[in-house]
């Protein structure tokens, strides 16, 4: 994908090769769980007595956890193994700090990964996520730190202005969606500006697992089609995509939790994170035959080039 944006001179270029390079990826659980003796030394400091209640416990158990997070501030070296966080954490994240990718049990399981399912639907599932969590080492905010994880900034003001561009397209088509119009609500609409970062990173995120996939497919070849009257009615292209949807696939906010998200909340609702991801991805145009020029199958110049050549 780097290698493609045409608004990326060659000095920002490298600078993003060598990030690559040197990222650091945690994947299910710190090692030093599965060491008894390292096990015993991190929770030696957390004790309880027969006397303690639940609410004493649960007070013992979360100033522990606050030393423990805390006690990074003072070492003269950091850990690029530690999780910062449980194993049993359903999400994933990216420290920029770090240069790392943490990906935990807890969100290695449906509807985002299973070790059953094919291919396509584990690329839409946890490899978008993945790759969204990629794609903010390379947005404005996580270029300010370099491959090792030092303030260094290496995108040169030019690339900046290729990025600000391109992030001021999603700012405006994201705006325009408004899950509360027609309501007495003030604020109706997405927030462009609160929500790009987590737009760009959707969108870079899907670009880059389905690339992937297709790598997959080159050098493993394709799964076979999944049995059933209805899902061997789609192709694997098809799945990746309905993949990626049922993620993001709840029971719909109340207008007022909505409001809120929309006021105060730096993600899309879900429903438009989809809808503003596949309408910039051409390749859903063409998996699902979308005509041109149909809600999810806008015309060129009416979407947006994402970690994509400007067009």
């Amino acid at each position: 994908m780097v290698s493609q944006l045409d608004w990326m001179d060659d000095k920002s270029k490298k600078g993003a090769y060598e990030k690559i390079t040197d990222l650091h990826v945690n994947l299910v659980y710190p090692n030093f769980i599965m060491d008894d003796k390292a096990l015993n030394d991190y929770f030696k400091d957390l004790s309880f007595t027969n006397k303690d209640t639940y609410f004493t416990m649960l007070d013992k158990i979360e100033a522990f956890n606050f030393n423990k997070t805390n006690s990074q501030l003072l070492k003269d070296k950091y850990d690029r193994n530690d999780f910062f966080g449980p194993p049993g954490t359903v999400n994933a994240w990216y420290m920029p700090e770090m240069n790392s990718i943490t990906l935990p049990a807890g969100i290695l399981r449906q509807p985002f990964f299973d070790e059953n399912w094919p291919a396509s639907m584990n690329y839409g599932g946890i490899g978008v996520l993945a790759g969204h969590e990629l794609t903010r080492g390379f947005d404005d905010q996580g270029a300010q730190w370099d491959g090792e994880g030092k303030l260094r900034d290496w995108m040169t003001e030019k690339s900046k202005e290729g990025f600000r561009n391109m992030a001021k397209c999603v700012v405006e088509e994201y705006g325009r969606f408004c899950p509360l119009k027609n309501t007495s609500y003030q604020s109706q609409c997405v927030d462009g500006w609160q929500t790009q970062g987590e737009n760009i990173a959707d969108n870079g995120g899907i670009r880059a697992a389905f690339k992937g996939y297709q790598n997959h497919v080159s050098l493993n070849g394709p799964d076979p089609q999944l049995p059933g009257r209805l899902m061997s009615r789609f192709s694997h292209d098809q799945l990746f995509f309905l993949s990626f949807a049922q993620a993001w696939c709840q029971e719909p906010y109340p207008p007022e939790r909505l409001y809120k998200q929309l006021t105060v909340d730096p993600h899309t609702p879900s429903k438009y994170r989809v809808f503003g991801a596949i309408q910039n991805f051409p390749e859903f145009r063409a998996a699902f035959n979308c005509p041109v020029g149909s809600e999810y199958g806008p015309e060129p110049g009416k979407f947006c080039p994402v970690w994509v050549p400007q067009v």
